[in-house]
This record gives C-alpha cells, sequence and structure tokens, in this order.
C-alpha cells in the first residue's frame, strides 16, 4: 500500500509544520508542541514576554476545518486559529498551501462555524473563510498586532 500525506493525520501534521516553518521564517519567538493528546499547537512569545497560543487546522481539500469535540468554538483573547487548506494538493512538493490566522473572538463574533448532529463536534466552513477573510489570508498582520502589543 502506496502511503501518502492525504490522511486527516498527516495533513494536520504537515500544517502544524508548515506554521510552524512560516512563524520561524517571519523571525516570531515560535515554539512547536508534540505528542498525540496535546491541547496547544504552537505557542508564540509576545514582544513583552507572553503568551499567544496558535491553534492549526489543516485539511487538503476545502473541506471544513474541524475545530474539535467540545461542542463549542473556543475563544480566548491570546488564542489564535491558523486554518491550512492545501487545495487539494498536499502531496505535489511544489504547491502552496493557503492559510489564514484569524483571532478566535474574530471568529467567534462573525464566523460560520457549525455544530454536528452529535452536538460536540464543531467546524467551520472552509467557503465562509475564503469569501469573508481574504484580509487575514497568508499574513501574519493581525498576529504582529497582538504580539506587538502584548
Amino acid at each position: 500500500m502506496k502511503k501518502n500525506a492525504d490522511t486527516n493525520y498527516n495533513t494536520n501534521l504537515a500544517s502544524e509544520y508548515l506554521m510552524m516553518s512560516l512563524l520561524c521564517r517571519a523571525g516570531k519567538d515560535a515554539y512547536l508542541s508534540l505528542g498525540n493528546k496535546k491541547g496547544v499547537d504552537i505557542i508564540v512569545k509576545t514582544e513583552k514576554g507572553a503568551i499567544c497560543i496558535v491553534e492549526v487546522k489543516g485539511v487538503n481539500k476545502r473541506n471544513d476545518w474541524l475545530i474539535g469535540n467540545s461542542g463549542k468554538l473556543p475563544i480566548e483573547l491570546n488564542l489564535f486559529y491558523a486554518l491550512v487548506c492545501f487545495n487539494g494538493e498536499i502531496d505535489r512538493l511544489t504547491s502552496t498551501a493557503d492559510f489564514w490566522i484569524i483571532p478566535s473572538e474574530i471568529l467567534n463574533k462573525k464566523t460560520e462555524h457549525k455544530i454536528a448532529g452529535n452536538g460536540k463536534t464543531v467546524y467551520i466552513s472552509n467557503k465562509y473563510v475564503r469569501d469573508n477573510y481574504n484580509e487575514y489570508k497568508n499574513t501574519f498582520k493581525f498576529l504582529d498586532i497582538y504580539l506587538n502589543n502584548n
């Protein structure tokens, strides 16, 4: 059986390492949390030494992002969601992924998130993010604002 990156686990892992690479390339003081059952994906230190949490969610195709199984969209002042989409080309190493880094408070205010029929599984609509969050696409602008002010 040929292995490829088109599995949920590999897509999420690739997304986390992609975001970690981008944060390092941008000169951020970032730390990757390792483990299977971790509560935090990436921690970034702010200019004043506080911490910012980046939850990375990845999809290969334009599926909705699975956020968690708590029945609600987690929101914190220092929590950002990095939503990564490989646009169906995760196994093509020369392609680039799209990403959106959005403060959780902003997602809570204007996003279209869904809760599955089980009442626990939370998703964020890929289409809604693409249509409504262009200013957050492929930029650290809003993360930088937070990091410079906290």
